[in-house]
């Protein structure tokens, strides 16, 4: 009965270990060798990145994108009159602050300039105001075309416009 006893409890130790080995073989942990930078999450052995960063790991700030010079043109309607406008923006960063940069010669006024803020990996806002004139608005940066989408209000008065660029560089 002896031998019996010790062929059954090899053999259900042979089982056991066998069965742990497959569990964990078959459900590693695919976050296991993954590392996520500026405060990225690991889901499935990839990083979903906080707003404002992207890349495999979340290692690119996301505004350094929309740092280049665009040549376009806008529309506007003021008045019930469509207005066409072309000219060039700058789009500079604010090394201090990862989710803002800065928009200047808008509206083709080197005076004029608005704080720009990360939204997503391609969209983000702004805001601007100069001489009694503000300005607000969305922008969208897909591939090397900028769209703008914004409102200007001039004292009582304000109208809407549109912004399509391409990048110079």
């Amino acid at each position: 009965m002896k031998p019996i006893r010790s062929i059954l409890l090899t053999a259900f130790l042979i089982l056991a270990v066998f069965s742990s080995v497959t569990y964990t073989a078959c459900h590693k942990d695919k976050c296991n060798n993954v590392t996520c930078l500026n405060l990225g999450v690991c889901d499935g052995g990839n990083c979903l990145c906080d707003i404002g960063y992207e890349g495999i790991r979340c290692e690119q700030l996301s505004r350094d994108k929309f740092v280049a010079t665009f040549n376009g043109y806008d529309l506007c309607n003021i008045n019930d009159t469509n207005r066409f406008h072309q000219y060039t923006l700058r789009f500079l960063a604010i090394q201090s602050k990862p989710l803002e940069f800065e928009m200047k010669d808008f509206i083709e006024n080197p005076d004029d300039s608005a704080a720009c803020t990360v939204q997503s990996t391609d969209s983000f806002t702004f805001f601007g105001s100069n001489n009694g004139t503000t300005f607000n608005g969305y922008g969208t940066l897909r591939k090397d075309t900028l769209r703008l989408s914004y409102k200007v209000q001039i004292d009582t008065n304000s109208y809407t416009c549109k912004y399509i660029g391409g990048s110079l560089w």
